[in-house]
């Protein structure tokens, strides 16, 4: 059978706020789905209206990374994976790697936050140990609403006004509460640079061992009843 590996993007859910191994709810959750889809075929969809906006404002955030590096960048396209671990860094430079957050609006945007969030460091740490880099950068973006963003916006302002649907005014005001281009560069952008830390990649392995074991000695038999 195919063996258990930890999606980059979901390592937050085995280890703690602190780097340590979570043996939760949480974690848990997370190898049963990954059985189930192994089992069915099936894969459980995952939308939500940030994963949109990351997406859809991705090339954007890029560039501005670009600029505000000097650097000539481009997004990856390969995927990388190892015997535990697997996972498509947003983009790679020659001894670095590079992810990038679109954050949801000027209000979502980290401007005080002092440290990067533990989820996003072990990301980070999974796509240095299965490229062989040994630096980051985590950088948070704000970028101009998307058209769905301000399609939401407008149908919210209309109905605030009791309109059946939105008028170009409402469309013209969303419009223009979701443009930050008055901002400085500085207010738009802010990079967190994370190192390799042997400590979390080797937490990162035994939360991969356990929830295998967790496979084999707990889900499995259950199936095979």
């Amino acid at each position: 059978m195919k063996q258990f590996k930890l999606r980059a993007s979901a390592s937050g859910k085995m280890l703690t706020a602190k780097g340590a191994v979570a043996q939760n709810d949480t974690s848990r959750a997370y190898v049963e789905e990954w059985l189930i889809s192994l089992l069915t075929g099936k894969t459980k969809e995952i939308e939500s209206k940030y994963l949109t906006r990351g997406i859809e404002s991705e090339k954007l955030a890029i560039a501005r990374i670009s600029k505000t590096l000097n650097l000539e960048l481009k997004k990856n396209e390969l995927q990388f994976e190892n015997d535990y671990f697997t996972g498509k860094p947003d983009i790679i430079t020659e001894d670095t790697i590079i992810d990038a957050k679109c954050s949801w609006d000027v209000f979502t945007f980290p401007y005080f936050m002092k440290s990067p969030p533990m989820n996003y460091v072990l990301q980070l740490q999974e796509y240095m140990e299965m490229t062989g880099k040994r630096k980051a950068i985590l950088a948070f973006c704000l970028e101009n609403g998307t058209l769905d963003q301000i399609n939401r916006l407008a149908w919210q302002k209309a109905k605030k006004d009791g309109a059946d649907e939105p008028t170009v005014q409402h469309w013209e005001s969303a419009e223009s509460e979701l443009n930050y281009d008055h901002l400085a560069d500085e207010l738009r952008i802010k990079l967190f640079h994370v190192d390799y830390d042997e400590n979390l990649i080797k937490n990162l392995l035994e939360a991969v061992k356990l929830a295998r074991i967790y496979i084999y000695e707990e889900l499995l038999p259950c199936v095979n009843q």
